[in-house]
Order: C-alpha cells, then structure tokens, then sequence
C-alpha cells in the first residue's frame, strides 16, 4: 500500500514538477514542451497572486501535482484549476481523484465556492472530471482566435 501525502509546493519541486509535466504533455498529449517552455509556464503558475499549487507524494516520489488560483469575483470566490497532472508511472490507481478530492476540500477551506477549469475534450478526460461530479458549464462558452505568422 503506497503511503499517499500532499504538500504545498515550493521552488525547490519545480525542477521534478517540469519533467514530470514535459514526460506526461509528450507522451499522451502529443505535446512538444522543452524544458525551458515547461519551466516558464509552471513558474508564471506557481507565483502568480493567489497560487494555490501542491505536490502528491506517493511514497517517497512525486506522483503528481495540481497548479490553480484564487479568482475574486463580485459575489463570490473561485478556484482556477489550471494544471492536474498524476505521472504516468501511477495512472490508473485513483491518484487524481484522490488528489482533486484533496484539493476540493482545501480550496473550499480557503473560502473558494467553486472550482473551474478547462479540460482536453476527450472520452479520458471527459470521464475523469464526469465521475467526480464536474459538468459542462451551460452559461459559458470557450472562444479562442489564432493569428496567421
């Protein structure tokens, strides 16, 4: 039985959270991330105002991590959830739904009403979020513009 905990991530992970991340993105996202991309994107993550980001540690090693924020809005708070991300070494064993559990949970401690996020739009994903009690928002709608180079 693996020994399953959560800690607040810090600077010194970041370099293990980046080729965790890169090794999962490239392998079943069909991604191309180097590691300088991967380093920028993860830090501009981790200190942007209001982070709230951990690391899972399943034994002695990093099995994943969750990367989001706080959003303020008029009537309410929110949580960002930007990244999820179990290695692929621990797929498969209910690590991000215990993981999502956790920080459903510790958001929601931290005044947070709800938890939005965007996901790939697949059956994988689209299972992941659907059992764990995630539904398509009805009132928004993802747009997004590309520029010709």
């Amino acid at each position: 039985m693996m020994n399953i905990r959560y800690k607040r991530m810090e600077s010194p992970h970041l370099d293990a959270v980046v080729k965790l991340y890169i090794d999962y993105y490239n392998t079943y996202e069909e991604g191309c991330w180097t590691y300088d991309k991967a380093y920028k994107r993860l830090h501009q993550l981790m200190t942007i105002e209001d982070a709230l980001c951990f690391i899972q540690m399943a034994d002695h090693a990093i099995s994943g991590f969750v990367m989001g924020y706080f959003k303020e809005f008029d009537d309410l708070t929110g949580y960002y959830l930007e990244e999820i991300v179990i290695a692929r070494q621990f797929q498969g064993a209910h690590l991000g739904t215990h993981f999502l559990n956790e920080m459903e949970k510790t958001v929601k401690e931290n005044g947070a009403s709800f938890i939005e996020l965007l996901s790939v739009n697949d059956e994988m994903h689209s299972h992941f979020y659907t059992k764990n009690g995630y539904r398509n928002a009805e009132n928004m709608i993802f747009k997004c513009k590309h520029f010709t180079q």
